[in-house]
Formats: structure tokens, C-alpha cells, sequence
């Protein structure tokens, strides 16, 4: 158990060490952010909507950026869902809905202009990254917290490589056949028809693949939560999670590396021929 929870936090690093430097966080908030699980954020959300929606107020945006067929597209969000599916053409169209709530009106509005959204691009890659004021900005508007959600939905080139990150929301690609990194700190992360998948991660929150085809190895892991693939197909298949269990449904692999913490394991389907299968739970079963 000493060995799991160290990987834990190698993990938690690891997961704020790829986001930039310019997708600000205070560090105050990062705890209560990796405790609270997707569903109750999404209680607390819709709690706290239902107390002050007549002081919300929301700020809608587009923009299109030219990654080409094979570009990059790099998405670091910070409180609120990425979304990201299959366009036409050789463009990027992000749609950013940023919304606050205050303790009045003015008060909303206010904090909307504090929380930034910055797109840049440059020679076929397009980073995309919310920008939350540092504690020296906050000292100085007189503010000691924002109650500011930034959701991004996306439709991008079908063979473009997406990277995407959220700290406090759920993370989900579809229909896209470039390679695909996808990760969140509290919310789900949901992959379906994903051609290239290099990597599907969760501290807290559940991570569910459906349709792959990889030339490779593919990841896929949750601290606490359920992690699931069905319909996958690559050389090298790695899911764990440390609470929580794990569903691997019809998949193709020479090689298949199953380990759940405290979970249950399932293997469904028929196992490949000459295959190497590792299947491993230290405190439930396997089957």
C-alpha cells in the first residue's frame, strides 16, 4: 500500500507539472480540488447556481484558429469541462463560455473581466490556456477568491493531436483519429472513437475508453475512481487505479497489465493468441 500511494503522488505531481506556467492555480485551492469527486462538484455546482443564478453572469466567445490537418492543439483549463469532437476542415473552433457568480450583478461582472482566456498559434500548433489572476493581482482588486468556470467545446481536425487538461472538470474527445493525452484532476475523462490514444488519466474521477485503435502502448489510469476500455485494440494495454474498479471489454492486445488497489477486476472477452496477461487486485477480485 506504501508503493500505491507513493505512486499517487507522483501521479498528482506529475498531472500539475504538464500544466503551464501560465494556467495560474492557487495553490490554497489544489487540495479541496483533488478531494472533491466530478459527482460532487457537479451537487455543489448546481447547489450554488440554484442560490445566486439571478447574479450569474456569463460571457460567450468563438475562436478559430488554423491548425491544419495534422496540427497541435494544446488546452489547459483550470475550473470547467473540456469538449472536443470531430470538425471539417483545417480549423480549430473553440467555443468559451465563461461564467460567474457574485454577490451581485456588478459583482459577477467584475470577476468575469479578472479570468482570461488566452489563444495563440503558431506554424500548424494552437495552445489554448485560462488565465486566473495571480496573488498579487488578487491583493490587489481587494479580492480573496473568484467563483469563476470556464467551459471550452471544441471541434478540431479529425488527425490533429489534441493534448487537454482540466484541474476541476471533465475532460471528453470524440471521433478523433490523431493522438489524443487527455487528463483532469477532479472530473471524468471520456475518450469514445478515439483513433491514437497515448494516454487517459484521473486523480479523481472516472476514465472511460471506447473504440481505439493504437499502434502502441496505451495508458489509462485513476487515483480514485472506475477506469474502462471496450473495443480497443493495441500492442500494449497498462489501466490501474488505486480505488476503484476496472472493466476491460473486447479488446486486442499482445500484452494486457491490469492492477487495481482496492477494486475489482474484470476481463471480458476473448484473450489473444500468445498474449501476456498481468491481472492483479489487492483487495477485491479478479475474474
Amino acid at each position: 500500500m506504501r508503493s500505491a500511494s507513493f505512486r499517487s503522488l507522483v501521479f498528482i505531481l506529475g498531472v500539475f507539472a504538464a500544466l503551464p506556467a501560465s494556467g495560474q492555480v492557487y495553490p490554497e485551492r489544489i487540495p479541496s480540488l483533488v478531494r472533491v469527486r466530478a459527482g460532487q462538484q457537479g451537487d455543489r455546482q448546481r447547489q450554488n447556481r440554484g442560490q445566486n443564478d439571478r447574479d450569474a453572469q456569463t460571457e460567450r466567445t468563438t475562436r478559430t484558429v488554423r491548425v491544419g490537418a495534422n496540427g497541435e492543439l494544446d488546452v489547459a483549463n483550470i475550473a470547467g469541462d473540456v469538449t472536443i469532437s470531430r470538425g471539417s476542415g483545417p480549423d480549430a473552433i473553440i467555443e468559451i463560455v465563461k461564467t460567474a457568480h457574485g454577490q451581485s450583478v456588478e459583482d459577477a461582472r467584475t470577476m468575469l473581466g479578472m479570468v482570461q482566456v488566452e489563444v495563440t498559434e503558431r506554424n500548424g500548433r494552437a495552445e489554448v490556456r485560462t488565465r486566473y489572476p495571480n496573488g498579487d493581482e488578487m491583493r490587489g482588486a481587494n479580492r480573496r477568491n473568484l467563483n469563476v468556470s470556464v467551459t471550452f467545446t471544441i471541434t478540431a481536425p479529425a488527425g490533429a493531436r489534441i493534448t487537454a487538461h482540466s484541474i476541476s472538470g471533465n475532460v471528453s474527445a470524440h471521433d478523433l483519429s490523431g493522438e489524443l493525452t487527455l487528463e483532469s484532476v477532479s472530473g471524468n475523462v471520456i475518450i469514445m472513437n478515439g483513433g491514437r490514444v497515448a494516454g487517459a488519466k484521473s486523480i479523481s474521477g472516472n476514465v472511460e475508453i471506447t473504440g481505439a485503435d493504437i499502434d502502441g502502448a496505451l495508458e489509462a489510469s485513476s487515483v480514485s475512481g472506475t477506469v474502462s476500455g471496450r473495443r480497443i485494440k493495441a500492442r500494449q494495454l497498462s489501466f490501474t487505479t488505486v480505488s476503484g474498479n476496472l472493466t476491460i471489454e473486447d479488446v486486442d492486445a499482445s500484452r494486457v497489465e491490469l492492477q487495481a488497489v482496492s477494486g475489482n477486476v474484470d476481463l471480458i472477452g476473448t484473450l489473444s493468441h500468445g498474449g501476456r496477461y498481468t491481472v492483479s487486485s489487492h483487495s477485491a477480485r479478479s475474474r
